[in-house]
């Protein structure tokens, strides 16, 4: 098992098209990377749209799969290349959390942390028989949310949010038919808002900022 709080999130993958993408001020380089903060953003055009896996750095090498999460491995630090500057700055700080879905959030938890050595931190009842388990990869929270309405079988990878440093400047440019209307989150002080589905993104993605009231 690796150390504790040493494992981190390298690479999130997503598929579809570049296109949608640039849309939200997310642009990728010649290497389909997009640097969030710490973590790089990698688009496969071969793969349906959607979030596919991740890249682990600091996690147990052997671990291919993390509960049915598709899971490689970077070794060593890498430096993220500068992305194509998009047509306006979304002012990215980085990934806050990435979302787990899972109808055994006990199973999925123990299974992120035997690869990864970061432990569970807390599970809260959200509500209609929903809880969520937190735990934090590096600079990345990763919460495992379970519900009675999600079938039996492996965890999957769902969606995440990115901490921007103006979340109403995001939300003037883009218009509510993008980006739904900011709204106190459950974090105390801070603002969020999804992206419509129509973007077609393909990906939950939601942004989360400062609350400047």
């Amino acid at each position: 098992m690796p150390l504790s709080d040493q494992a981190r999130i390298s690479e999130l993958v997503v598929g579809g098209g570049a296109q949608n993408w640039a849309l939200i001020g997310i642009s990728f380089d010649v290497s389909n990377c997009a640097a969030l903060g710490d973590v790089a953003l990698r688009l496969e055009t071969s793969l349906e749209p959607g979030l596919h896996s991740w890249v682990l750095l600091g996690a147990d090498v052997s671990v291919s799969s993390i509960d049915g999460v598709a899971t490689s491995h970077k070794i060593g630090e890498s430096q993220l290349a500068a992305s194509v500057q998009p047509d306006f700055d979304l002012g990215v700080i980085g990934i806050d959390h990435v979302v787990i879905n899972t109808p055994d959030l006990m199973r999925t938890s123990d299974a992120l942390f035997v690869a990864t050595g970061a432990p569970l931190k807390r599970v809260r009842d959200a509500g209609n028989n929903v809880q969520q388990g937190f735990h934090r990869l590096g600079s990345v929270v990763v919460e495992i949310v379970t519900a009675p309405t999600m079938r039996p079988g492996p965890a999957s990878l769902w969606g995440f949010v990115l901490n921007v440093k103006d979340i109403y400047a995001v939300a003037n440019h883009v218009g509510p038919d993008v980006l739904s209307i900011p709204k106190p989150a459950v974090q105390a002080g801070k603002l969020i808002g999804t992206f419509r589905s129509s973007v077609g993104l393909g990906v939950p993605l939601a942004l989360m900022g400062q609350n400047a009231d």
